[in-house]
């Protein structure tokens, strides 16, 4: 009878080993997922230092100096632009435009009736030419010489460009004024106007 059973155990009881390997693929699966837990996080990277904060007549101090010395070279800047003149026109728009706001904040009440113009923008058609406001002048800078403009870069456009941004700037943060940066900024409006209505010297 005991040779009985050993002879007659059941299949069942011999296959249970071939089960074995797939009861272990989750502990390996679990494994892997250890193995992505333990990996390093890449470190953060450190925070831009804050800039530096500017005190309001520091601000007046370095923004008069940088007029000052912006109207100095300003002539040179605008002068013999006949060949190029619809983008020098529409760069020294821009910055009058930026000029009158920054004024009108400061001194409307004795702003000169000449600097309130809106037809001031002499551009195409020589003598008989009609002077045209901002919106007029846009639009026609859209359409017939835009295009053409892009290829052009000259240095001097970007000299007054960069002033333009500092003008935009100190609108944005300034909070002081004095009758030095007042008469240098109308200095530089009546050039600007000058230009804008054809006379690049």
């Amino acid at each position: 009878m005991a040779e009985d059973n050993k002879n007659g155990a059941p299949p069942a009881a011999q296959e249970e080993p071939k089960d074995a390997p797939e009861e272990a693929k989750p502990a390996s699966e679990g494994g892997d997922a250890a193995d992505v837990e333990q990996e390093p996080e890449p470190e953060p990277e450190p925070e831009p230092e804050p800039e530096p904060q500017i005190g309001t007549f520091e601000r007046l101090k370095l923004f008069l100096a940088a007029t000052n010395q912006f109207l100095g070279k300003y002539d040179d800047l605008v002068e013999g632009k006949e060949k190029h003149k619809s983008v020098c026109l529409s760069t020294v728009n821009e910055l009058r435009e930026l000029l009158v706001t920054l004024l009108q904040r400061y001194i409307l009440h004795t702003m000169v009736r000449e600097d309130f113009l809106y037809k001031h923008i002499i551009c195409c058609g020589g003598e008989e030419a009609e002077a045209m406001n901002t919106e007029e002048f846009d639009e026609h800078y859209q359409e017939v010489h835009q295009e053409a403009d892009k290829a052009v870069s000259l240095p001097e456009l970007e000299v007054i460009r960069a002033y333009t941004e500092e003008v935009r700037t100190y609108i944005e943060l300034g909070k002081a004024m004095n009758n030095d940066l007042i008469f240098s900024l109308k200095r530089l409006l009546r050039k600007s106007n000058s230009v804008l209505a054809g006379h690049l010297g």
